[in-house]
């Protein structure tokens, strides 16, 4: 959303607290749209909607990860589609290359998972199945989570980890994975003063895994 369709959220979430019998106030409005900005006004709309009408979920009031949950889609569908970009990327593009997803919780999930040089370190179909199951129920678990909790974690490739050790050696751009204007916002998002740091603390914690491996 935009600041110019505040006037309009603010419109739905009256009519909302008023159907819920709850009273709106200033810190409330504020978390709910900071919560759901990155959505457009009309998925918005539509996710509130869909809340109300649903015949066990709607007897509640929404929270936020209601309505992220209502934008989104169902879990399942999410997970399935996020692990194929993952694949995906795995099977053409490989380790030795950066890559950056347009979804950032691929990002985190990913990290948390060893990083994405040994995330691609898989020796055969049995593994690769058991890493698509462990990526699927982490993701479930967190796909509702709120964008500002889901920060972007760089996925640094073979070649970028031993370039860093090399003085005056280029960085090699990485490969944009999905949608690719959403992607390129995750990466403006990674190339922000304040991820660099974090950046270069996981690029040298890759590089002591490389070399554990030597």
């Amino acid at each position: 959303m935009q600041v110019q369709d505040m006037e309009k959220f603010s419109q739905i979430l009256n009519w909302v607290f008023s159907y819920y019998e709850k009273e709106l106030t200033d810190l409330t409005f504020e978390m709910y749209w900071n919560g759901l900005r990155e959505y457009n006004i009309n998925e918005v709309q539509s996710a509130f909607n869909a809340h109300i009408q649903h015949p066990e979920e709607g007897k509640w009031w929404p929270k936020v990860s209601d309505i992220i949950k209502n934008c989104k889609g169902g879990t399942q569908d999410n997970a399935l589609r996020a692990w194929h970009e993952v694949e995906t990327a795995i099977r053409r593009v490989g380790g030795y290359q950066d890559v950056v997803f347009h979804d950032p919780l691929i990002h985190q999930i990913i990290h948390k998972m060893g990083g994405w040089i040994a995330f691609c370190d898989i020796p055969d179909e049995k593994s690769l199945n058991f890493k698509s199951i462990e990526f699927k129920k982490s993701y479930r678990a967190l796909y509702a989570t709120p964008k500002q909790l889901q920060p972007p974690v760089e996925l640094t490739g073979i070649t970028n980890a031993q370039n860093a050790t090399v003085k005056g050696a280029k960085k090699q751009p990485p490969v944009l994975i999905g949608d690719v204007e959403r992607a390129k916002k995750v990466l403006a998002e990674l190339q922000s003063p304040e991820s660099l740091i974090t950046i270069h603390r996981h690029t040298e914690k890759v590089m002591q895994q490389l070399k554990g491996k030597a």
